[in-house]
């Protein structure tokens, strides 16, 4: 049984006695269409094939853009228009949310290789790794964004800031500073708490030891990606170790860029087999994927973590070590054969030649030569691994839980993994249009409304009135990536139009220099949730809105709040009146109702009273908000600066 049934059978009431107030959450929502509006709009995508990021099926409509937000989807042959372009024969779907990036600082302003294959937004900081704090995500914004970003806490800078390099527990006061940091960066705005367990010194914390610092994210109702402890021979016991720290830690775990190694290869069926389990006990998970065969990470990749313990001085006094040297060999070759099978499959991406031809070169075996390559590289050695069966990747990719997400981000470059350049277009071109793995509808949903509701978005990852002005306009007949791991510096094609916040970002396949990315931080009641299916649900608030105390410049507010969802298609209305702000705002079409357990938002387009002018809002419904006593919360947010949020 779905949320949504769940909800829509029992229902639940909610109410407040000393204000007189009733509230109901219940278990969701396509944009309703309506009449032109009056206002003149700032872009129309005239005929374009909508696939909203639901996985509903496709259909024909215009979509209208006004200061940065959807504001009209149906037909808008007669709206007034700054922009019009003709979008027949393309799809227009929501802009892609790519999970898992590690960009290239300086290429962020304008981000190419990313709007080329319809991203739109970033998340930076995974695999615990701290690239990006995220109290500096302001000045990175004043530097100028191609598409928008968000981050998350990195568990890699909690533990090696706090316990350092050594394998060893962590003392209570230690777990005390991590939690405290991790709290720190869900205040900052993190959109999640990011696990690289299979690194070092991340990898010597335990599990115990990672619930406990991640439980200080439990009331944030958010997620845990982790590059897992393992992804060879292990990998079953490390997804299943994931899964019991989000399970424990009141966190969505997800599996990021899941993969089975040469050794393994088959043991998808398991690992997906314990995804479901976890989603049949009630715990939601979900994974992500990137379309590629190989991996790319650190030379140390394959140097065994016992040896790597303390950090680089460390290791290489053990490699220096007479009697220890060539026993390291020997385990890196035995890494070498449980991932990736020989030393061939292992490229050296700077040098463009692979292990085994340099330990030719040298005269030494394998595990001699990564040492001596280790021992002369004084930072990271990126790597190329290739470790894949085709079959494995088809199959996880086919999971319905399983997000697409790059694992590249943007860069130019040219000696990298293709997937900087090409993850999306490979996607929609190979496994959607050329080997029918899975159909266009899914693939789009995994790259954006998956993604959204997996990080916590409420107004991204879906086309709907109300929703960000965030779209990517491709050409399902010839998108495709042309990346290679011989030639990577290959920008896809097939991508024709991206508009970030409402604003050409790219347009007939030309990039405008916009910059219009903007750094987007979560807020607490923007919870990690399933997606809102197609069963019968509503949500509603009506009452007094008393202001938070920590809020000021308002005493109370009045509101009535009710919307019903069926199939994509939400009806409803709000009205919101605050005397404090003279304000009367009621809407005129609700757009996009999620709902979760206690819990929803609807946006949607309406207008201030004596005002022709229609604006962009969100609501949120909170039914027991755990920063607030369990109090009913609502947030409202009207485009032009409005906020308010208060408590029922």
């Amino acid at each position: 049984m779905t949320d949504a049934q769940h909800w829509s059978r029992r229902g639940l009431l909610l109410s407040a006695a000393a204000t007189g107030v009733t509230a109901a959450v219940s278990g969701t929502a396509q944009a309703s269409s309506g009449s032109t509006a009056a206002a003149k709009l700032d872009i129309v995508l005239i005929g374009g094939t909508v696939i909203d990021g639901t996985g509903r099926a496709r259909y024909i409509a215009d979509v209208g853009i006004k200061d940065g937000t959807i504001a009209r989807i149906g037909d808008l042959s007669h709206a007034s228009a700054s922009v019009k372009i003709d979008a027949s024969g393309l799809v227009v779907a929501p802009g892609f949310i790519d999970l898992h990036t590690h960009p290239t600082p300086s290429d962020l302003p304008v981000a190419e290789g990313a709007l080329r294959q319809g991203v739109t937004t970033a998340l930076l900081n995974p695999d615990g790794f701290e690239e990006f704090p995220i109290s500096e995500l302001s000045s990175v914004e004043d530097a100028g964004l191609g598409h928008n970003v968000g981050a998350y806490v990195a568990f890699d800078a909690a533990w090696r800031g706090v316990v350092g390099e050594k394998d060893r527990r962590a003392t209570q006061d230690e777990i005390a500073a991590m939690k405290g940091f991790v709290a720190s960066g869900l205040r900052d705005g993190a959109w999640g708490v990011a696990l690289g367990l299979d690194y070092m010194p991340q990898h010597n914390s335990d599990t115990d030891e990672v619930i406990k610092i991640l439980s200080a994210a439990r009331h944030w109702r958010t997620n845990t990606p982790s590059h897992i402890r393992n992804e060879d021979k292990d990998v079953v016991d490390a997804v299943a170790e994931h899964l019991r720290i989000g399970e424990r830690a009141g966190l969505v775990p997800i599996i990021t860029h899941h993969k089975i190694m040469h050794v393994c290869w088959g043991q998808s069926r398991k690992t997906l087999a314990l995804l479901d389990q976890a989603n049949a006990r009630g715990t939601y998970a979900a994974m992500d994927q990137y379309p590629y065969p190989a991996a790319m990470t650190d030379l140390t990749w394959i140097v065994p973590r016992t040896v790597l313990d303390g950090g680089r001085d460390a290791y290489l006094e053990r490699f220096a070590d007479p009697e220890l040297r060539p026993l390291i060999a020997q385990q890196i070759e035995q890494l070498l054969l449980i991932k990736v099978g020989e030393a061939k499959n292992v490229s050296l991406v700077d040098e463009q030649r692979t292990l085994a031809d340099v330990a030719a070169e040298m005269g030494v075996s394998p595990g001699e030569a990564t040492m001596r390559i280790i021992e002369k590289e004084k930072d990271w050695t990126s790597t190329i691994y290739t470790f894949g069966d085709e079959a494995d990747i088809e199959r996880i990719m086919r999971h319905p839980l399983v997000a697409v997400a790059s694992d590249g981000g943007t860069t130019t470059d040219a000696t990298t993994h293709p997937r900087h350049y090409g993850t999306n277009p490979r996607v929609l071109g190979r496994y959607v249009r050329e080997r029918g793995v899975i159909d266009l509808e899914t693939a789009v949903r995994k790259m954006t409304g998956l993604p959204a509701t997996l990080i916590g978005m409420v107004d991204r990852g879906y086309i709907a009135e109300g929703m960000a002005a965030d779209l990517t306009v491709f050409d399902p007949d010839t998108i495709i990536d042309r990346a290679t791991f011989d030639e990577p510096k290959q920008y896809a094609q097939g991508v024709e139009h991206v508009i970030i916040n409402g604003i050409l970002a790219l347009t007939h396949g030309r990039l405008t220099d916009a910059r219009a990315g903007k750094a987007l931080r979560r807020e607490g009641n923007m919870i990690s949730r399933r997606e809102t299916g197609s069963d019968r649900v509503r949500a509603s608030a009506n009452g007094r809105l008393v202001p938070l105390p920590q809020t000021s410049g308002w005493r109370h507010a009045q509101i009535s709040f009710h919307a019903r969802g069926h199939d994509g298609d939400t009806t409803g209305h709000l009205v919101l009146n605050s005397p404090d702000h003279h304000l009367t705002f009621a809407s005129t079409r609700l757009g996009r109702l999620q709902v979760a357990d206690g819990w929803a938002s609807v946006t949607g387009r309406g207008r201030i009273a004596g005002q022709d002018e229609e604006r962009s809002f969100v609501v949120i419904v909170d039914d027991k908000d755990p920063f607030e006593d369990g109090k009913t919360v609502v947030t409202v947010k009207i485009a032009g600066g409005y906020a308010l949020k208060g408590t029922l």
